[in-house]
């Protein structure tokens, strides 16, 4: 049987993080479902890459989470759209796993095209990470249920355990983590801050938690851009460099967050992971899932809007939430995707009673941590950071070449304005001299001309 894991796949490592959790989890209910595993294919497909042949030879599409729904300046639809167009016409059946929502597109106009695609026969089961309502009016009529389920990574601390043991936690101290983010981010999202706004909240955030002798380091999810900002950040306001974390992988970016005891978010991965390591955060709100995943997890009071949000407000939110001693993973919560997996897999492959007993949380936790994440994983994402600078740094290169070009031209142009101002400089002189020398006669001639009158 071959599965095929669609994901995000991008140097953002919590779209990264999504697909290894899924995947590790889905090996687990495989496992507890008494299938073996070497006669499963689990294949692995980058959503932006559609492969048409892998598409038509699965068994089953599943696309394993994240924010990929709804219509957006990311174009996530428009892949969608054509991954569930070939599984369609070739009957594959296809699951939405922990879907998310980015639908900051979608008009009266498009709504329409999401409630099409949602329509399609091959539709087999539908699991949503948040906003079930929005789904479910898309889906009106079709015939599968849709549940509401965790995000993946809130498996994080089990499925990287092997890697966090390792890891020195802070003793006695409070260490902050700030998240930081690629400036144009907000306004993509139709909110007010720019660059310059999120370094100045950096800033004051520093100078607060120094005059408190608070311990803090500042991060980004591992995306090139939001890197690029951070360390423009570090340039512009002296930030020593030990103060700036740059995840490298998916498990750097686990780690980093474990290093931590409390968390100011912007991404909302760097929230999810706060949770699942048991690590208090607060987020701002750029985006409607991030308000829906504290809602989720029963905080959300943690979640701030830009109204709301300041460096001043941060510390001192920070600071109380540090004091709640509640605060901690819900397996009950983290069940839902199990549950939801276990319960698909069982009714697709006709296992019935033959399934045995499905797992309890301790299980299913023991099963995870045995499972230790590959460093085969560090090494294909280094490789998708380089391909993704090599692809920023060739859209500057070409940019470059055609602004020097225009630059070129514009100097032969202002090179060839010179001549013809100069031509013309002495076309003017010419006619000044002239003039000169007509008006030195005409003088003359008037008087010779008083002169004669006056005899």
């Amino acid at each position: 049987m071959k599965i095929l894991i669609v994901s995000c796949v991008d140097d953002n490592f919590g779209d990264n993080l999504i697909r290894i959790c899924f995947e590790k989890i889905l090996r687990t209910v495989l496992t507890n479902l008494r299938v073996d595993l070497s006669s499963v294919e689990l294949a692995k497909m980058s959503l932006k890459a559609i492969d048409s042949d892998m598409i038509c030879s699965s068994d089953m599409i599943v696309f394993a989470g994240g924010g990929l729904f709804g219509i957006n300046y990311m174009h996530y639809y428009d892949y969608m759209e054509e991954i569930t167009r070939i599984a369609d016409e070739h009957n594959v059946p296809v699951v939405l796993s922990s879907m998310g929502v980015n639908n900051m597109g979608a008009t009266p106009e498009n709504e329409h095209l999401l409630s099409e695609m949602l329509a399609r026969k091959c539709f087999y089961a539908v699991s949503v990470r948040e906003n079930p309502e929005l789904f479910r009016r898309y889906a009106k009529g079709c015939d599968y249920e849709i549940v509401q389920v965790c995000d993946p990574a809130v498996w994080s601390k089990y499925i990287y355990h092997s890697h966090l043991i390792k890891v020195n936690r802070p003793q006695g101290k409070s260490v902050v983590g700030i998240n930081a983010v690629r400036g144009g981010l907000f306004g993509d999202n139709g909110k007010p801050w720019k660059l310059a706004d999120e370094m100045n909240y950096m800033n004051e955030m520093k100078r607060l938690l120094e005059e408190r002798g608070v311990d803090y380091a500042f991060y980004t999810n591992g995306s090139f851009l939001d890197n690029n900002s951070l360390l423009y950040f570090a340039k512009e306001f002296d930030i020593p460099k030990e103060r700036i974390i740059i995840p490298q992988s998916t498990r750097e970016l686990v780690e980093t967050i474990y290093g931590f005891t409390l968390v100011a978010a912007i991404r909302m991965h760097s929230s999810i992971i706060s949770y699942a390591l048991d690590v208090p955060s607060i987020n701002l709100v750029w985006n409607d899932k991030i308000p829906f995943f504290y809602k989720n997890i029963g905080y959300p009071d943690r979640a701030a809007s830009f109204d709301e949000w300041s460096a001043e407000y941060a510390v001192g939110r920070l600071s109380k939430i540090e004091k709640d001693p509640s605060y901690e993973t819900d397996s009950r919560y983290l069940m839902t995707l199990y549950d939801f997996l276990y319960d698909l897999m069982s009714r697709f492959m006709k296992l019935g009673d033959r399934s045995g007993e499905k797992y309890d949380f301790e299980q299913v936790r023991d099963s995870l941590m045995n499972d230790p994440v590959s460093l085969q994983e560090d090494a294909d994402e280094l490789v998708i950071k380089v391909q993704k600078g090599e692809k920023h740094y060739l859209s500057r290169f070409v940019e470059m070449k055609k602004k020097d070009k225009e630059f070129r031209q514009n100097k032969k142009d202002l090179e060839r304005k010179d001549k013809e101002i100069e031509r013309l400089k002495r076309e003017l002189n010419k006619l000044n001299k002239l003039f000169v020398v007509r008006a030195y006669k005409k003088i003359r001639s008037l008087k010779k001309q008083i002169f004669n009158v006056k005899k």
